[in-house]
């Protein structure tokens, strides 16, 4: 790297994969500059970088009985994930690892989709190790340090969600 130039995260306030980066950063205490991208208006700098920038997946654009079974398919999938906790506060054993960076993300994506969708995908019930989990994860002053703002990201979901429903129709 050239002298003058540090570590640059290009990313956008409801993209996982930028939230995933911030925080293994922090965790690492490794300095970078955060640029925030307009995804409707792609800058120069994003396109050098990331010629190809994944297009976001509609998650939750499903109504009526089709999107009840996707949400039994995705509490099954989180069962699974939550199986991966027992007897252990992190993926990893007693710290944050890559697996807890990777999935953290899932407890600000079901609170959401829940308060959008009226869904509950996760509860205390029937996935306590999971919620606990989340608890941990998301308290971590680092982690926490770097959560987007949340009426932002609801508004942008909702907003996604939206757009997202009137194209399938």
């Amino acid at each position: 790297m050239a002298a003058g130039e540090g570590v640059k995260l290009i990313g956008h306030l409801a993209s996982p994969y930028a939230l995933r980066v911030e925080w293994a950063l922090k965790l690492k205490g490794i300095e970078y500059e955060y640029i925030h991208e307009d995804l409707s208006n792609k800058s120069a700098l994003l396109l050098q970088c990331n010629p190809c920038v994944p297009a976001l997946l509609a998650t939750f654009t499903k109504q009526g009985e089709e999107q009840e079974k996707s949400a039994k398919e995705a509490q099954e999938i989180l069962k699974t994930l939550e199986s991966g906790l027992e007897g252990k506060p992190f993926f990893g054993g007693e710290t944050i690892g890559f697996v807890d960076i990777s999935a953290a993300w899932i407890e600000i994506w079901t609170k959401i989709n829940e308060e959008i969708t009226n869904i509950k995908l996760v509860d205390e019930k029937t996935m306590p190790l999971l919620c606990v989990w989340f608890q941990h994860v998301l308290e971590n002053p680092i982690i926490k340090e770097c959560l987007p703002p949340r009426e932002k990201l609801v508004e942008h979901i909702k907003g996604f969600r939206s757009r997202s429903m009137a194209a399938s129709t």
